[in-house]
């Protein structure tokens, strides 16, 4: 089991040795993926590694997850690096009753 997340994921990712951005704002986005790792940009952003690792995994399965990132320096760029990586992103709204399927529907 322990071998084949390895296989899949890849090695684990040392955070000490990414560039973390150095200003930002909190920023909450919708995922969804084309099978694809977004650990180390989301790690970049002060999201826990663990926390990244579910992200991945969720995705990997096929999911549209909501995730709070701590610290993000421009939207713009976030949703850059990750649609670079066949991510498909949606800034969300404060609003408590967002829906993920209306989101990606437009």
């Amino acid at each position: 089991m322990q071998s084949s997340l390895r296989e899949q994921f890849g090695p684990r990712v040392c955070v000490g040795a990414l560039f973390c951005v150095r200003s930002g704002s909190p920023a909450s986005f919708i995922l969804r993926a084309d099978p694809a790792f977004v650990k180390t940009i989301l790690a970049r952003r002060h999201l826990p590694l663990r926390r990244a690792r579910d992200v991945v995994e969720r995705l990997l399965a096929g999911d549209d997850v909501i995730v709070e990132l701590p610290m993000v320096e421009s939207a713009d760029a976030l949703e850059g690096e990750l649609r670079n990586l066949g991510i498909y992103t949606v800034l969300r709204d404060a609003a408590p009753h967002y829906s993920a399927s209306a989101a990606f529907s437009r």
